[in-house]
């Protein structure tokens, strides 16, 4: 990497409401064992007290705090921070996770001892649940190394979504689509067309697990996702191994999120939707038992759903 021995990194971090969570993201960065790290934080028009919190940390010349009136989405709060950035490396922490002190000097280096044309470092996270206090290492698929654009679409995400490291000129050359809410694990397709991926075998960060997640709202993630791969899948030019994997993409996203809207919730309608389109999609998905189970569940009356699912939420 042609960048000095301790290239600036820049840590954004875009938050909306996690008043009760967002110091210790903040200090998990200006506790990193690396420096200089410059970091940028963007609120999107929280109605909690974060801009409370956030004006203490002002005057601070190692951190930039932005405070939006309104709230504009996660793609357009990420760009306006990226154009902000002064680092040649870029890390982005949502506000209600935290790094581990030696993340971004384990990451650098991985950087300055690789090719040029590594575009992202990721690594091991662990998941906390906050209901219980527990965390536990989080990587219900094997890592990749190198040209991972097939992968990730075959596959399935592999890269634990607090963790990576990226080139600035990833962003400069995939900027985020401000057309979604969150373009969230997405982003990493785009950026995989153009740069290989690399990976620290460190636990480097830690995501916090509890309601106020925006994933947890399973019927948008659904439809925006499904929008999503719709038009990166029209994009011209794509290459053949690539544009080949869209009913399988398409079909994966319907059951995952189907089953996710049946079970957490109780949307036995719309769950039942995702699941056809998403057989349509894929025939071959009507064999997996998961799904089988799910559409029967969408069939029965929905008090005898409902009472069947409280029963093995209860064990």
């Amino acid at each position: 990497m042609n960048e000095p021995e301790n290239p600036l990194v820049t840590v954004i971090i875009p938050s909306f409401n996690h008043a009760q969570y967002i110091a210790k993201a903040i200090d998990s960065v200006t506790g990193q064992s690396y420096a200089p790290i410059e970091l940028i934080v963007v609120d999107d028009g929280s109605t909690d007290d974060s801009h409370e919190v956030l004006r203490g940390y002002r005057g601070r010349p190692e951190i930039t705090v932005i405070l939006n009136q309104r709230n504009r989405g996660q793609g357009a709060v990420l760009n306006q921070a990226l154009a902000r950035a002064r680092g040649a490396l870029i890390c982005f922490l949502p506000s209600d996770d935290w790094y581990l002190p030696d993340k971004v000097a384990l990451q650098v280096r991985r950087f300055l001892e690789g090719p040029d044309d590594v575009g992202v470092v990721y690594g091991k996270g662990l998941r906390h649940f906050e209901d219980t206090g527990e965390s536990v290492l989080w990587q219900p698929l094997a890592p990749r190394r190198g040209w991972v654009a097939e992968a990730l679409l075959a596959e399935g995400n592999f890269v634990y979504p607090v963790t990576p490291m990226f080139r600035r000129e990833c962003f400069e050359r995939v900027p985020f689509d401000e057309d979604f809410r969150a373009e969230g694990e997405a982003i990493y397709v785009k950026i995989a067309l153009h740069y290989r991926f690399d990976y620290v075998d460190e636990v480097v960060a830690v995501m916090r697990g509890h309601g106020y997640n925006i994933g947890s709202n399973h019927k948008l993630m659904y439809f925006e996702n499904i929008r999503y791969w719709e038009k990166f899948f029209a994009r011209p030019g794509l290459p053949g191994n690539i544009a080949r994997l869209r009913a399988r993409v398409l079909s994966r996203t319907g059951v995952i999120k189907g089953l996710d809207i049946i079970v957490g919730e109780r949307d036995f309608a719309l769950g039942r939707r995702c699941l056809w389109r998403a057989i349509l999609e894929r025939p071959r998905a009507i064999l997996k038992r998961s799904v089988l189970q799910g559409l029967v569940l969408t069939l029965l009356p929905s008090f005898l759903a409902n009472f069947l699912l409280d029963r093995r939420r209860g064990g």
